[in-house]
């Protein structure tokens, strides 16, 4: 099946979670773990139940992709700057 973008909505979408290699310094990165790659309907329902736990889980940040673009993640961007 392929969604309006024509692409097939049945295995392009996956779930990312990130931990940072170092709390105390977020400049070393983070390694990227997927949690779920399949349908739309899927991967939204685990970015949901992830987000939920994510500051529990001392994740830096849930990502939901769809093929290699990000649809949404948390923590949400304020626009705020420092």
């Amino acid at each position: 099946m392929t969604d309006a973008h024509g692409q097939n909505s049945t295995d392009t979408w996956e779930v990312v979670v990130a931990t940072l290699y170092d709390r105390g310094d977020p400049s070393k990165g983070a390694e990227e773990r997927s949690l779920v790659r399949g349908s739309e309907e899927e991967a939204r329902r685990v970015y949901s139940d992830t987000t939920a736990v994510a500051a529990d889980e001392d994740y830096a940040y849930v990502k939901l992709r769809d093929a290699s673009t990000d649809v949404e993640s948390w923590p949400q961007e304020t626009g705020w700057t420092v």
